[in-house]
């Protein structure tokens, strides 16, 4: 618009300018032929008439094409202004959009978990895992990035494994791999070479790897996600390791409290660690005690209130009956009586606030989920009455009539793994729970024997952890325990099965 009425403007000022030449031009010649006649002035006066009302005419086109011009030219300006104006605030507008629509997107990102918090491979953190002497399936890995040699290293990530087999000192043993093998699928192969682990079969529950505290991280048959938001996909995990730093692996799949040594004790966080399920009730601590590593056996004091124990055995009290036992094959047609003469029932934790945190606190307590309890079965031991000894584990060579037994424990591969035992009363006399295989004992002639082995005393809000199942996930022969005759007083008690795999008890 602006150079359109320019060039008009200028074209005018051009006529306008040459005018007083074509005057001056006309009138020279006008004179110098004056002489010729009256009748070639007479033309030239009408040539120039004629010149000068063309010459009007001209100019005025031109001006009223400059007027047209200026009447048209500003609103055209104004919309183009109004044009730019618009298409100014649709590309703001679009930013806005797209500045919207992109914080979405971030407010859609999923959430990354929290990685385990890191416990440095050192020896005050060993000193707290292994052992003088071997623990079947129990094994201890470390996990370190190496730095470059040097800055110009262009060299890949490399990770040095640590491992410490079957959690003794002596098992140590050191490889390097690169960062992309701590991919699960390769670096699961890896361990289960190192380390000689059992593949998961028929008989055999798949292994797991846990942090120090006793949260599960993957097992070998984990299916794994490319969900970034869930612990379960392959660069949570492979961060899960790094981040660890140490970590600990049970043959059997389940977490098993290391015994270090006798005496060793441990403090632990109940309820912020609640495996496969989530408590609302605030965190608190314990302490563990080793009293056993052969078998293993573990001491919680305090472990319940007298408010809770009172609670159990006012509920347990109209329902006690006489105990039964699982037969095994070799004893089907006996008395119950031969073996158990206390009385017993099963409390379950249905609309019960009291039972139902105990079952809480208790898979917190040893890290396996709830769903892997039975129901809590009450015991009370009266004047002189006992318990001989037994396994709380299910041998299936041993119940091989017994198919309702078998299909319960899939032939071997689910079983009792851990027993947690609670004391509900003092005893002033007797009630002793006994392993007379402590230490390498030999079979007891008599299971009814309380005079050798490892014996607990009962006390009031106590409770024992034993393991029925070795770290591997085998039966171990030496858990055998029985219930000493109580001498004075009466003992109350209760136990908390615990399976190496969900049963649907609860």
């Amino acid at each position: 618009g602006f150079q359109h009425t320019n060039n008009i403007m200028a074209m005018n000022s051009a006529a306008t300018n040459s005018k007083p030449k074509e005057r001056s031009k006309t009138s020279n010649n006008d004179t110098k032929k004056a002489t010729n006649g009256a009748k070639s002035n007479g033309k030239k006066i009408e040539m120039k008439t004629e010149a000068l009302t063309s010459m009007s005419w001209l100019q005025l086109f031109i001006v009223l094409l400059s007027l047209i011009a200026g009447i048209f030219t500003p609103p055209i300006l104004s919309f183009l202004n109004v044009e730019e104006t618009l298409f100014s605030t649709k590309l703001k507008n679009d930013h806005a959009t797209k500045v919207s629509s992109s914080a979405k997107i971030e407010k859609k990102l999923p959430d990354i978990p929290p990685l385990p918090s890191r416990v440095l491979c050192n020896e005050e953190t060993l000193s707290q895992f292994l052992h003088k002497s071997p623990v079947n399936g129990l094994h201890i890995v470390c996990f370190d990035q190496m730095e470059p040699s040097s800055a110009d290293n262009e060299e890949e990530d490399k990770v040095r494994l640590t491992l410490y087999a079957d959690a003794v000192a002596e098992g140590k043993e050191q490889i390097t791999i690169s960062k992309k093998d701590l991919k699960w699928d390769r670096l699961k192969t890896t361990l289960a070479v190192e380390l000689e682990l059992e593949h998961p079969g028929p008989l055999q529950q798949p292994w797991a790897v846990f942090t120090t505290k006793g949260e599960r991280i993957v097992g070998v048959e984990d299916v794994l996600t490319t969900d970034l938001s869930s612990t379960k996909s392959e660069m949570f995990i492979a961060e899960s390791l790094l981040a660890s730093n140490t970590v600990v692996l049970t043959g059997g799949g389940q977490w098993v409290w290391p015994g270090v040594k006798v005496g060793f004790k441990r403090e632990v966080e109940l309820y912020s660690i609640m495996p496969g399920d989530v408590s609302s009730h605030p965190n608190t601590t314990t302490i563990i005690e080793t009293l056993s590593l052969s078998p293993l056996v573990l001491s919680v004091h305090k472990f319940l209130s007298d408010e809770e124990c009172g609670h159990v055995r006012m509920r347990s009290e109209p329902s006690m009956k006489y105990s039964k036992v699982t037969l095994k094959d070799a004893d089907i047609g006996k008395e119950a009586s031969e073996w158990r003469t206390s009385q017993n029932t099963f409390l379950r934790s249905d609309g019960d606030a009291v039972m139902r945190d105990l079952e809480y606190r208790t898979a917190s307590l040893t890290r396996v989920p709830r769903g892997h309890q039975e129901h809590l079965q009450v015991l009370r031991y009266g004047n002189t009455e006992f318990y001989s000894a037994h396994h709380d584990f299910f041998d299936p060579a041993h119940y091989r009539q017994d198919k309702n037994t078998l299909q319960l424990i899939q032939n071997g591969k689910r079983n009792r793994m851990a027993t947690v035992f609670w004391y509900l009363s003092d005893v002033e006399e007797g009630g002793e729970t006994i392993f007379p295989l402590h230490n390498g004992l030999p079979f007891p002639r008599s299971f009814k024997d309380c005079s050798r082995g490892l014996k607990v005393k009962p006390e009031k809000g106590k409770v024992i952890i034993f393991y029925s199942l070795d770290a591997a996930g085998h039966m171990d022969e030496k858990s055998l325990h029985g219930a000493c005759p109580v001498k004075e007083g009466i003992k109350w008690a209760a136990n908390k099965w615990v399976w190496n795999d969900a049963v649907g008890f609860l």
